[in-house]
């Protein structure tokens, strides 16, 4: 029987990802019917079916395939972050001038200010 001597020994998994990932591919896996169209009745009935398809997933998992991972690898870790990227970006680059803007008042603002209490005279002396 081996003994951990340290803290080096023990593994570390990278949980945040595993746990993510595998959400969405079973997210991806099943397809679930729209809800907003659905009434007070077919809900119940939807109610009671997803949870003997709860049961039943338990004793047999869903079967995730290979064309399925590689959709949610493709769209989640190379698309999304991709088109996020670009947008996140082109908000940056259109409120650039805005900012700069913003911090020239600022500047504009602090320095009438300054001069009117009279604290530009006090430093000059």
């Amino acid at each position: 029987m081996s003994k951990l001597n340290s803290f080096k020994d023990l593994p570390l998994p990278d949980l945040r990802f595993e746990q993510s990932f595998v959400a969405s591919l079973h997210k991806y896996a099943d397809t679930q019917p729209k809800l907003d169209q659905m009434s007070v009745e077919q809900l119940d009935q939807l109610n009671v079916e997803l949870d003997r398809r709860e049961q039943e997933e338990l004793i047999n998992p869903l079967p995730i395939t290979p064309s399925i991972v590689t959709y949610a690898v493709i769209k989640d870790q190379i698309l999304m972050p991709l088109i996020q990227g670009f947008l996140y970006t082109g908000a940056l680059i259109l409120v650039r001038p805005i900012l700069r803007m913003i911090v020239l008042n600022g500047q504009n603002f602090g320095h009438s200010l300054a001069s009117f209490i009279g604290i530009n005279q006090i430093l000059r002396r």
